[in-house]
């Protein structure tokens, strides 16, 4: 059967979850869901292949060869509406600062030395599948998939209106990943170890404003 091409539309949900080094689920609380994201932009990072031409003592071209481009990784910027500290924790590793039992801020990490791991997260996140002027009946959302990212904050400005904060990140590849742990990955178990994208009629996961656990298995 062919499926309706529609378009990717808004961006309406974003889960992380955390990995380790070798891009495995960390057990424990490791998933954040929320559906105030703003924004996520993604730039493939291409290496431009290397260009030969061969010319003769007057200058005149003789052959030419060019090499293919490489993709080396995604690189990405994620502005969010709400302050998320959990969340932010997740992305950018550092301490979180609580008032009793609530959490009520982030202490902003240092450099790492030498012999500690990055702090990684698998980003997925969800748009809407749009045909004419509704959501497709067969497949209403598009599933975004990278499942190793490591972050930095990004640029952010306050002053008279809200201020979004913004963080950038690039990605790695995961092999560890497969379908992950949620049961909702590619259908057909395609290979998403660079990252994917595809149709579906599954819904966006639940959001809420704390950290939540899924099953460490992937």
């Amino acid at each position: 059967m062919a499926v309706n091409c529609g378009v990717s539309f808004g961006l309406c949900a974003v889960r992380v979850t955390k990995v380790d080094a070798s891009g495995n689920v960390v057990a424990g609380e490791n998933m954040y869901v929320t559906d105030n994201p703003i924004s996520i932009n993604l730039t493939p990072n291409i290496e431009a292949g290397n260009s030969v031409v061969v010319r003769n003592g007057c200058g005149c071209s003789i052959a030419r060869k060019k090499f293919p481009d490489t993709f080396n990784w995604f690189e990405f910027s994620f502005v969010k509406a709400t302050l998320d500290p959990v969340m932010e924790q997740f992305l950018l590793g550092g301490g979180t600062i609580e008032d009793g039992a609530d959490v009520v801020g982030l202490a902003f990490p240092g450099q790492l030395d030498c012999s500690e791991d990055e702090v990684a997260v698998a980003l997925e996140f969800w748009t809407q599948h749009i045909v004419g002027s509704g959501q497709d009946g067969t497949y209403p959302w598009v599933h975004w998939a990278f499942p190793s990212t490591s972050w930095q904050l990004g640029d952010n400005t306050f002053e008279e209106s809200n201020a979004p904060i913004t963080v950038t990140g690039f990605s790695r590849t995961n092999s560890q990943w497969g379908d992950g742990p949620y049961g909702d990955g590619p259908p057909d178990g395609e290979d998403i170890s660079e990252g994917g994208y595809w149709k579906t009629d599954v819904d966006p996961p639940t959001a809420e404003c704390a950290a939540q656990a899924v099953t460490a298995t992937s």
